[in-house]
């Protein structure tokens, strides 16, 4: 998996790249629950080159969910493949996090 990080009007945007599988939980884990070291940090996945998700790949994004709660922060995702949104979907992760069709339906999410 590739993580790119970009940081700008406050907002920490991840482009992810591959599977979120558990070859990549520990890079991904540490980029995006990092994000959150600061209060009140709005944060968006961008998951439009996601191939899998795997279970270990939705406890990342579960952690980082808790972690946006407890830091008085945001998280959004956008742009999920359809076979990432069926994951999302079956888990039930698509009834309580941010998803938005687009990088701009994920920053009005998190209130940028």
């Amino acid at each position: 998996m590739d993580i790119t990080t970009q940081d700008s009007d406050g907002v920490v945007l991840h482009r992810l790249k591959g599977r979120l599988d558990n070859n990549a939980t520990g890079a991904a884990e540490g980029a995006i629950l990092g994000s959150f070291a600061a209060r009140a940090q709005r944060v968006i996945l961008d998951m439009r080159d996601v191939a899998y998700v795997s279970s270990a790949g939705l406890r990342v994004v579960l952690m980082a969910a808790k972690k946006a709660k407890v830091s008085d922060g945001r998280l959004a995702l956008f742009g999920l493949p359809a076979a990432v949104q069926e994951v999302f979907d079956i888990s039930g992760f698509s009834k309580v996090l941010a998803i938005g069709a687009e990088e701009d339906d994920a920053r009005r999410l998190v209130g940028a």
